[in-house]
């Protein structure tokens, strides 16, 4: 049976050392302090054990008593400052900076007590100055500080904390009785110092297990989330080549096929020696081009992240408004709020889409409002961008006046999520209404 205690006592310290190296080993992989934190709280466990229980490892001796005698002015000392990375650790791995930072002050006051356990016991030793009685009290009301601790992990409900409450609730138990063991037992012998500390010893490797199990588990989540975000990040770019494509196709590939068309027709007019309807055709492939223009110009500026702005899109859509009313007697105007965020991100696509809206309502005043004024006027509310585009002409005269238009506008707003509200009442008024961040 003594044999047993010993080579479990040896074993103990082996596992504690071989996996502080191995916490050691991770941390300067992943850079993660928890790792760094609980391989040092083990290094100090396994100092602590050393220095409580030197006779296991260096030969008792005449010659080496008084180095062993001084060895237990440092173990009280390294019993607390384990306690201080074991609660850094704690912090780290739980992530209490944002999940939790009342928890975290709690833990910091904790970290800055145990300090000042280690620092008292260490001047006390110096001093040899017995404070055994003191000690044990100071042990016993560190229990209840622990269970407070158990007690806001269960309450705030951190990622990842039933394995600090289930190692935590496993190593007060074996604390318990190792102090009670010290406490009311004898421990002049190494075989009974070897009892007081073995089960204090046996629920820190259940603890040492669940801790690796659990950082581990938090490795593969990571790994995990970020092979998803990789993912996430490859299919929102075949989303976005998808709707390149689309949007070459519909606005690029049918105006080219007009100014095709016209061209054979002005061809063949040509030759017919009709020249009054080649002029015509002409003058539509002008224009035709000139919007093919401006259309590739639309999709390579939704494309260009550095637009990403509200400041750029409002002045893109000023731009637009002056050259696109210009000659036509329109007077054009664009108005913001004063308070108007223009760093607020507004990503391409959504851009884009708001644009073209923008720009189908103006076609519609050019076309069928007999209007003499068009306002545009972009402001945020509760997180919302409202965007009103407003006309003095003659209202909505017949339903069908948008044409296609209108249903590329609401097909438009569900691809942003947005709210669309269209009035008519001396002069037609549309609204956007999409929420941002």
């Amino acid at each position: 049976m003594f044999h047993i205690k010993i080579y479990f006592a040896l074993f103990f310290h082996n596992i504690a050392f071989f996996m502080s190296m191995f916490f050691f080993i991770q941390y300067s992989i992943v850079r993660k302090k928890e790792h760094l934190h609980y391989a040092v709280y083990l290094l100090t466990l396994f100092i602590y054990y050393f220095l409580a229980m030197p006779d296991l490892f260096i030969p008792m001796n005449e010659a080496n008593s008084s180095f062993i005698a001084s060895m237990g002015i440092f173990k009280r000392p390294v019993q607390f400052l384990s306690s201080v990375f074991y609660t850094f650790f704690v912090i780290y791995y739980l992530g209490l900076d944002s999940t939790s930072p009342k928890l975290k002050k709690f833990f910091r006051m904790l970290i800055g007590g145990y300090l000042f356990f280690s620092a008292t016991c260490l001047a006390l030793n110096l001093l040899n100055i017995k404070y055994d009685y003191f000690y044990f009290i100071i042990s016993l009301l560190l229990f209840p500080v622990q269970l407070t601790v158990v007690t806001a992990l269960l309450k705030h409900k951190v990622p990842y904390a039933r394995f600090v409450i289930w190692g935590t609730i496993v190593v007060i138990i074996g604390s318990i009785i190792a102090l009670g063991y010290t406490m009311y037992g004898p421990h002049v012998t190494l075989l009974e110092r070897i009892q007081i500390f073995l089960p204090a010893q046996a629920c820190i490797m259940i603890d040492m297990f669940l801790f690796t199990v659990a950082m581990q588990k938090k490795i593969a989540d990571t790994e995990k989330s970020l092979i998803n975000a990789s993912y996430q990040r490859q299919h929102a770019v075949l989303l976005e080549r998808e709707r390149i494509i689309a949007d070459l196709h519909d606005d690029v590939g049918g105006g080219l096929s007009s100014i095709r068309m016209m061209s054979d027709l002005m061809a063949q007019q040509s030759a017919a020696g009709n020249n009054s309807n080649t002029v015509s055709f002409a003058q539509k492939i002008s224009v035709t081009a000139k919007d093919i223009a401006q259309r590739m110009h639309t999709i390579i500026w939704s494309l260009n992240i550095e637009n990403d702005t509200l400041e750029n899109f409002v002045e893109y859509v000023r731009q637009y408004g002056i050259s696109f009313f210009e000659n036509s007697g329109v007077h054009f105007q664009c108005s913001t709020d004063a308070d108007i965020p223009l760093k607020l991100q507004l990503k391409g696509v959504l851009r884009k889409n708001l644009f073209l809206i923008i720009k189908e309502s103006f076609h519609n005043i050019l076309k069928h409002a007999e209007a003499k004024k068009a306002v545009v006027h972009i402001f945020i509310g509760d997180h919302i961008l409202h965007v009103q585009v407003k006309d003095d002409g003659i209202g909505i005269t017949n339903p069908n006046q948008f044409g296609n238009g209108l249903k590329n506008i609401k097909k438009r707003m569900d691809e942003i999520g947005g709210h669309l509200t269209i009035t008519s009442n001396g002069g037609t008024t549309i609204k956007i209404d999409v929420a941002v961040e």
